[in-house]
This record gives structure tokens, sequence and C-alpha cells, in this order.
């Protein structure tokens, strides 16, 4: 069988004159020819199952980018005063030009029912609540707020498109937040949050989406598929986006490329003729979690294939199947 780089080369590479529309037709022309081949065997067996792995850990130097590794020092450091001193610490928050207060850069706290309680860049706006906020793209990323705070690990990032404060070009940007729930003395709970605009995708961003999706399939089986689909949830962001697999090798969910949606592709090829699916099923089902490297296209661009690196995990639903479910990140 020629690999997916022979046809994709031939029919895409082979021309500089192709227009975008061009290079969708040719690749999801070649793409369609590699998976109607038929069902490919020698996937693992469920008999052959490693046990259920843990989730992978994100400690704090899980980080690449420094400006990451600062937001969250910044927020674990916000957080331990509002811990210690809770709304007495609220007052130094807001201090322009202070640890807390640089720039584009500021920690904002919320209380448990989502209202903002310290909000540096518009002090007016305290008090009303976010959790009807939404980004331009209709993502409600105030309630992503609470749904990351009251998660296992009541700490996380939520990514969603907003505007730069005081700057005069006003067209959202990407920024993700990361944000910590902590318990005051008196024993009101916060979420203290503090974020980047237009970060670069780390790993730790991954292994957090796949983990959530994870626990979504866990509690509510092939159902949570619209939850995993809507680009406007949490599951969608930048480049990113979750993908469901059979042990098998059929593609259950994929937001970005419906086009292989029940389809089989254990059998595709990347352009070096890695059989990419056949690797993460198999780190998935033989270790619990890992990730795995290879070329694919981006959503919303050229299609022409990227080096992407994939966060895979083996999950079982309530009714005791098992899949995979993953994401990745593109090279900057």
């Amino acid at each position: 069988m020629a690999c997916w780089s022979e046809e994709f080369d031939r029919s895409v590479m082979g021309s500089g004159r192709l227009t975008p529309l061009g290079r969708l037709w040719a690749w999801t022309s070649t793409l369609s020819l590699v998976l109607a081949l038929g069902p490919a065997m020698g996937a693992p067996s469920l008999e052959a199952q490693a046990p259920q792995a843990r989730a992978a850990p994100i400690a704090a130097d899980a980080y690449a980018q420094k400006d990451t590794r600062d937001v969250v020092a910044l927020v674990e450091a916000a957080a331990e005063e509002v811990r210690l001193h809770g709304s007495d610490a609220f007052a130094s928050l807001r201090v322009k030009g202070s640890r807390w207060f640089q720039d584009d850069r500021y920690v904002f706290i919320l209380g448990a029912d989502g209202n903002s309680v310290v909000y540096p860049p518009d002090p007016k706006s305290e008090g009303l609540s976010f959790l009807g906020f939404q980004d331009l793209g209709g993502k409600p990323f105030g309630r992503q707020f609470l749904e990351v705070a009251n998660s296992p690990e009541a700490r996380g990032w939520v990514h969603y498109q907003w505007r730069k404060p005081n700057r005069s070009d006003r067209r959202p940007v990407w920024k993700s937040t990361y944000l910590m729930a902590v318990t005051a003395p008196s024993g009101q709970r916060y979420l203290v949050l503090s974020g980047l605009y237009e970060p670069q995708i780390e790993r730790a961003f991954i292994v957090q989406q796949v983990d959530s999706a994870a626990r979504l399939l866990q509690r509510q089986g092939r159902s949570a598929f619209a939850t995993l689909r809507d680009r406007r949830g949490p599951y969608f962001f930048h480049d990113t986006y979750v993908f469901v697999d059979t042990p098998a090798g059929v593609e259950l969910l994929n937001p970005a490329f419906a086009e292989v949606e029940g389809r089989n592709i254990l059998q595709l090829k990347d352009k070096n003729g890695k059989a990419m699916v056949r690797d993460y099923i198999n780190v998935a089902m033989q270790q619990g979690f890992g990730w795995v490297e290879y070329y694919w296209p981006r959503p919303d661009a050229s299609k022409l294939p990227e080096r992407k690196t994939t966060y895979v995990r083996r999950v079982q639903l309530p009714d005791g199947e098992v899949l995979i479910v993953g994401s990745g990140l593109y090279s900057p």
C-alpha cells in the first residue's frame, strides 16, 4: 500500500500552484483513498491491556516557557496570600506596578459564586458575575473557570479569546488563564487567577485537556461526544482539539477533520511513512498514557502536514468499553 506521504507528495507537494481550497481537496481525496483500503489488522487485543494507568501529574517544571512558569508562580503566591490573610490581601493585589499588577499581567479574584471581588484593570467591574461571560466566539469562559476550580485538582487552565487591556488594537487574541481555588481563614472560598496573552501552547495544557476529557468519558460514556465536539467548549482552543479512537483504529470523534469519523485509520501513515495511529494506540493500550510525534495538518489552515506531538490515554467507559482519547500541539 502506498503511504500517505507518497500520495500526498504527488497530489499536493508536486505543484506549487494549488490554492488552499485545492490543497484541501487533494489532501481529503488522498486521505479518503487511504482510508478506503479496508480495516487494518494488528490492533492490540483488549485481553492484552495493561492495568489502567493513573493521570500523569503536571509538575511546575513541566512548563517549557518562562512566561508560563511565571504566571503559575504568580497565582500560587497570590493564592498563598489569600489563604493566609483572606480579603485583607485584596488591596495589595490592586496596586499598579506591584508584583501583582504589571502591564498586561495581573492577578484577579473571583468568589466561589463567580462574582468578581478583585479586578485591577477595571475596578468598576468588581461585583459583577463572570458566570455569563463569553468570548467573541461564544466560549463561556466564566463558567469554565468554576468548572476547573471544582475539578479534582482545583486548579488548571482555561483558554479563550480576549482583548488586551489599554491597547489601541482591540482585536481579540488568545489568552490562557491559570487559576487555583483557595480557602481563606474565614472559610470563604476564592478563585485566584492570572493569564497570558498569545501564549505558546504547553504540553501541560494538552495533558489537562486530555485528562479532563477522559474523566468526562468515564462519567458519561459516548454521550460526552457532543461536549468534546463543541468548539465553544474547553476541549477546542488554538489549534488543539480532542479526538477519540477505538483500540481497533476507528476514529469515532474528530471535530477538526470530520471526514475521518467512522473510518478505520490504523494503517494511516504520515508524510515520513510513520504509522502514527498504530503507534499512539499501542502507547495508550500498553502504557495507559504517553506521547507520540508525527506529521498532521492544522485545522482551519492550509492542510499541509506539520510536526505534531500528541498525548493519548486509555479510558474505560461506564459500560466497560475501552477507548483512546488524545490531543496534540503543533510545533511553532
